[in-house]
């Protein structure tokens, strides 16, 4: 479009140029000639070829995928390894040894366990060799008459089940026994029959409280005499 204007600026400028040099002096003719020379010259160029304008191009946002949660890596461990536990050893029983003898006398120990016929109860007993008569604990010590004849009624205690046993027995005598706490002790004597081990004998025995000692019965030599030894060292050796 451009240049067709410029071609018919070119030829309206020629036909005004002729008309004018017709009637104009030499002079103004040359002038008039180079001024066209000019015109036709940028008639004769060529107009700048139009670049075509570049499209822009739209970009369109691109969603983006949201990352995925990434799992934990667990690593499993491998088991582990038993530890061999050593079983507890069983106990052993000890040999029970047969009771010593000693110039043919069974040896006691310190202490031993006796048994009391009737009604054959097994109470632990302090074997003694310093105590003239034998002892045993006896509660509601009470004395009475039957034919004529002096008895006690005694209370002991049944060591299996702690209950009370009432025992009557003929009053044998009456002693005296001297002790440092108390002074002098009367007590009532009557005859038992007790056996320790291999041994049984008949022997006095005193009624006495001994709720407060280890032991509720106490041997005495009236009954070691002639038929035991005794070891201190030894505990109930002659079961």
């Amino acid at each position: 479009m451009m240049g067709i204007a410029i071609f018919s600026y070119v030829l309206t400028a020629s036909v005004v140029a002729v008309y004018f040099m017709s009637y104009a002096p030499l002079t103004n003719r040359l002038i008039t000639l180079f001024f066209i020379s000019t015109l036709a010259g940028c008639a004769s160029v060529a107009p700048p070829e139009e670049k075509p304008q570049q499209q822009q191009q739209v970009i369109e946002p691109v969603e983006c995928t949201p990352p995925q949660p990434i799992e934990p890596v667990v690593k499993e461990l491998p088991p582990p390894i038993p530890v061999p536990v050593c079983p507890r050893p069983k106990p052993q029983k000890c040999p029970v040894c047969p009771a010593v003898i000693v110039a043919n006398k069974p040896v006691l120990g310190e202490y031993e366990l006796v048994n009391l016929e009737p009604p054959g109860f097994d109470y632990l007993a302090r074997i003694d060799t310093g105590a003239t008569s034998t002892s045993i604990h006896a509660s509601e010590i009470i004395r009475f008459e039957r034919d004529g004849q002096k008895w006690v009624r005694f209370q002991l205690e049944n060591p299996t089940n702690k209950e009370p046993v009432i025992l009557e027995r003929k009053l044998v005598r009456k002693i005296r026994i001297k002790q440092a706490e108390t002074g002098q002790d009367r007590r009532l004597v009557v005859m038992m029959t007790l056996r320790i081990g291999g041994i049984i004998k008949s022997v006095e025995v005193s009624l006495t409280d001994r709720s407060h000692l280890e032991y509720p019965v106490l041997i005495g030599r009236n009954f070691l005499l002639d038929a035991a030894v005794v070891d201190v060292s030894l505990r109930r050796n002659a079961d």
